[in-house]
């Protein structure tokens, strides 16, 4: 391989470790919006035999789970710490929890959670509780990401000018 070649191979792989970089600062997001999202569908499947306008509840929140999604993966292509709709799509999900758990304690959980009985409501309330502090730990984590104050980009910036 000549000089020229070696040059331009190692520098495409610097620029593919720093996009893979970018891409991870994302990671936790990622994987906690996959779990919402499936737990959502979940809760969207199990409802859609039973009566009433609340088994939408799940569906719009799995929609809008997607489209975070879509935002989180458009993050490989783009290096902006932007994230609208990541950051509407947790404040949505956190009002939704907090909402269900007010239903639940209410003594109304069976409207909500049809499919549930009384263990399965006291179950989906320890599931309700940790994912609102989910969603309050990564509102937290999304705010620093858009003010690029997080530790991660940090690294990054590291990174970067120890490859220069």
């Amino acid at each position: 391989m000549s000089d020229q070649n070696k040059a331009r191979y190692d520098k495409s792989r610097r620029e593919l470790s720093l996009t893979s970089m970018y891409f991870n600062r994302y990671l936790l997001i990622r994987y906690v919006t996959a779990g919402f999202f499936f737990a959502n569908l979940y809760w969207f499947f199990l409802s859609l035999g039973t009566q009433g306008a609340m088994k939408w509840v799940p569906f719009c929140l799995t929609v809008i789970n997607a489209v975070v999604a879509v935002e989180q993966v458009s993050k490989y292509w783009r290096r902006d710490s932007k994230l609208p709709f990541t950051k509407f799509g947790y404040v949505v999900q956190l009002i939704s929890n907090f909402l269900s758990l007010s239903i639940i304690v209410a003594g109304s959980g069976t409207k909500l959670f049809p499919f549930l009985g009384q263990k399965g409501l006291s179950l989906a309330t320890t599931v309700l509780s940790i994912g609102l502090g989910i969603c309050f730990y990564l509102l937290v984590r999304i705010r620093l990401i858009e003010k690029n104050q997080d530790r991660y980009l940090q690294q990054i910036n590291k990174f970067a000018q120890s490859i220069q």
